[in-house]
C-alpha cells in the first residue's frame, strides 16, 4: 500500500508540471499582442513625409519558429507616401525589413495591363511572386505573396514607340537597404538605411585633327554596350548618363566594381600607317561619376585616354597615354606631353 501510494503522489506531480509548463505556453502566447510600428528611411535619401512620385517596395520576414531566423514572408507593400508606412506587427517574434526604392518612379516606370494582368499596375522591379505587376496601394498586404523583383536591378521602364520596355540596367535613380533582427515595441519606428545603388558613365572623344574616331564602352559581364561615339574633326560628348547596378543587394552589400571594356579605332583620312585601334579594360564604381575621354594627338595622331572619377564632390584623375606603338604608361597626363587643345 506503501508502494502505492509513492507511485500515485509521483504521477500525480508529473501531472501538475505539464500542467504547469502547458499553462506556461499558453500564458506566453496570450502575452503576445499586436503592435503598430511605423517605417522610416535614412542613408543616401531622406525624403519628406507627403505622397512624391517615389516609389517604395517593402518586403517584410518574421521568425516563425522564435529563434531570430527572420526567413519566412510576413507582408508586402508599394508606397509612394512615407506616412503611410505603418504595420501591425505581433509581439515576441523578431522581423526583417528590405526596401528599394525608385526615386521618380511614377514617371519613369510602366504603370498598365502587364503580363496578362487584367488590372493595372507597376512591373519589374515591384512585381511579386504571384502577379507580374503590383498596385500602388500605400498599405501592407498580409501573407506569404513577397515583391519578388526588388533585389534585381531590372526594371520596366515607359517606352514612347512600344509602351515599355524591360532594361537589365535602366537610366533609373535606385536605392536599396534592409535591416533585421527587430523585435517590436509599442510606439516603435523602423528604420531602414537606404544606398544609392548607381553608377554613371560619360564618354567623350575629342582631339581628332583629321579622320575618324570612334569608341564604345562596354560592360563586360553580360555585352552591354553602354556608351558609343564616333568623331570627326570635332568634340563627341555622351553627357552624364545614370545606370542602375544589375543587381542592387548586391551593390548594397559589398559595392561592387562594374567591369567595363573601352574599344577605341582610330581611321586616318592621311596615311593608312597612321590607322589604329585599342582596348582598355575601365571599372565603374557606385555612386561615381566616370568620364572616358578618348583623344588623338595631332602630330601623330596616337591615342589618348583620360579617366576622370567624381565622386562625394571629389575628383579622382587618373591618366593613360597610348603611344603610337600601342605602349600604355600610367600616370601621365596626355595634355601635358606636347597634346594640342
Amino acid at each position: 500500500m506503501k508502494k502505492l501510494i509513492t507511485i500515485l503522489t509521483f504521477f500525480f506531480a508529473l501531472l501538475c508540471f505539464a500542467a504547469c509548463q502547458k499553462s506556461d505556453t499558453k500564458t506566453t502566447e496570450e502575452k503576445s499582442e499586436y503592435i503598430t510600428v511605423h517605417l522610416g528611411m535614412s542613408g543616401d535619401l531622406q525624403t519628406k513625409g507627403t505622397a512624391t512620385n517615389n516609389l517604395y517596395g517593402i518586403n517584410v520576414y518574421y521568425d516563425p519558429e522564435r529563434d531570430g531566423n527572420s526567413n519566412t514572408h510576413y507582408a508586402y507593400g508599394l508606397f509612394d507616401n512615407k506616412e503611410d508606412m505603418s504595420i501591425t506587427l505581433l509581439s515576441g517574434y523578431t522581423y526583417k525589413f528590405e526596401c528599394t526604392l525608385v526615386k521618380d518612379g511614377k514617371t519613369m516606370l510602366y504603370c498598365g495591363q502587364y503580363g496578362g494582368n487584367s488590372f493595372s499596375g507597376y512591373a519589374k522591379p515591384f512585381q511579386t511572386n504571384s502577379s507580374a505587376s503590383t498596385q500602388l496601394s500605400n498599405s501592407f498586404v498580409y501573407g506569404t505573396t513577397y515583391l519578388s523583383g526588388i533585389t534585381s536591378g531590372e526594371a520596366t521602364v515607359k517606352s514612347i514607340s512600344t509602351g515599355y520596355v524591360e532594361q537589365t540596367m535602366p537610366s533609373i535613380q535606385r536605392y536599396y537597404g534592409e535591416i533585421g533582427g527587430y523585435t517590436p515595441v509599442v510606439g516603435g519606428t523602423v528604420v531602414i538605411p537606404l544606398k544609392k545603388t548607381v553608377f554613371a558613365a560619360r564618354l567623350i572623344i575629342d582631339k581628332v585633327p583629321e579622320g575618324q574616331l570612334s569608341a564604345d564602352c562596354v560592360i563586360d559581364s553580360n555585352s552591354a554596350t553602354l556608351l558609343t561615339g564616333l568623331a570627326s574633326n570635332k568634340l563627341y560628348d555622351s553627357g552624364a548618363i545614370l545606370y542602375s547596378y544589375p543587381d542592387v543587394r548586391a551593390c548594397w552589400l559589398n559595392e561592387p566594381t562594374i567591369p567595363t571594356t573601352v574599344n577605341w579605332t582610330f581611321t586616318s583620312s592621311v596615311f593608312n600607317q597612321w590607322n589604329q585601334n585599342g582596348v582598355k579594360n575601365v571599372s565603374f564604381k557606385r555612386n561615381t561619376l566616370t568620364t572616358v575621354t578618348v583623344s588623338c594627338v595631332p602630330d601623330n595622331a596616337s591615342g589618348g585616354i583620360t579617366l576622370l572619377e567624381e565622386a562625394f564632390g571629389e575628383d579622382n584623375n587618373i591618366y593613360l597615354y597610348l603611344n603610337s606603338d600601342g605602349v600604355i604608361v600610367v600616370g601621365v597626363d596626355p595634355n601635358e606631353e606636347g597634346g594640342d587643345d
